[in-house]
């Protein structure tokens, strides 16, 4: 269902509603839809640089379930090493980029940044007598790519008579979609009907529901390993 095949469904409800709106609501739908069933599965790619720990992660980004270093599968860390080599808020008291390259590779998350660190060859870094086997990445050009569960393409004036509803989403879910605005559009205060919110809310809740099921059943992830300082 394309988004302007959408909005003429909506406009059978509210007739008055603007394309602008329409707009905003069908984002916000597929967003918050997206957000409970982690249906929209995609990738990010980003190339490494030698002695950088953190990178960005994007902003449609909801969860990280692989990270490929090299085409090569890595664990996730649990917690975070003691000692933090890139020196990403100021450049004073810079600890040396690591010179030896260790295939023994793993990542973490702090807030919105993904770290991609490696196992020492030795004790690399050392700071007020704590030392830590886990220094950052120290090879550059090389593929990062996350496998992820993300928000879909939004909605603009420009793509809204060519972009699919929920695009590149498996299954049958676009009118769900279509539900959540139709319930929000009967919230307004100049067509407030608690009886058809009532109803579509209810129908959109269930379509998530059946969202979750779906998208559950391709789950999957990569192990945990525990940091070891000392």
């Amino acid at each position: 269902m394309k988004g302007i095949e959408a909005i003429e469904l909506i406009r059978q409800h509210h007739p008055d509603m603007s394309t602008g709106e329409c707009i905003l609501l069908l984002n916000e739908g597929q967003k918050d839809f997206c957000r409970k069933t982690n249906i929209y599965k995609t990738s990010y790619t980003q190339l490494s640089n030698a002695g950088q720990r953190y990178y960005t992660l994007d902003d449609n980004i909801l969860d990280i379930k692989e990270v490929h270093f090299n085409d090569v599968v890595i664990p996730r860390l649990i917690g975070k090493p003691i000692i933090d080599d890139d020196e990403f808020l100021s450049h004073t008291n810079q600890l040396a980029d690591p010179s030896t390259s260790s295939n023994d590779r793993y990542w973490y998350l702090d807030t919105r940044r993904i770290a991609i660190v490696e196992k020492s060859t030795g004790r690399v870094t050392s700071r007020d007598d704590k030392s830590s086997q886990y220094q950052s990445c120290s090879v550059d050009d090389v593929e990062i790519r996350l496998l992820v569960t993300a928000y879909p393409t939004e909605f603009t004036q420009a793509n809204i008579d060519s972009n699919m509803v929920l695009s590149l989403v498996p299954g049958s879910f676009e009118r769900v979609i279509v539900d959540y605005v139709i319930a929000n559009g009967y919230m307004l205060p100049s067509n407030f009907q608690p009886p058809a919110v009532q109803l579509f809310t209810a129908k959109y809740d269930n379509g998530a529901k059946e969202g979750k099921k779906f998208s559950n059943k391709s789950s999957g992830g990569t192990g945990k390993i525990v940091p070891c300082e000392f």
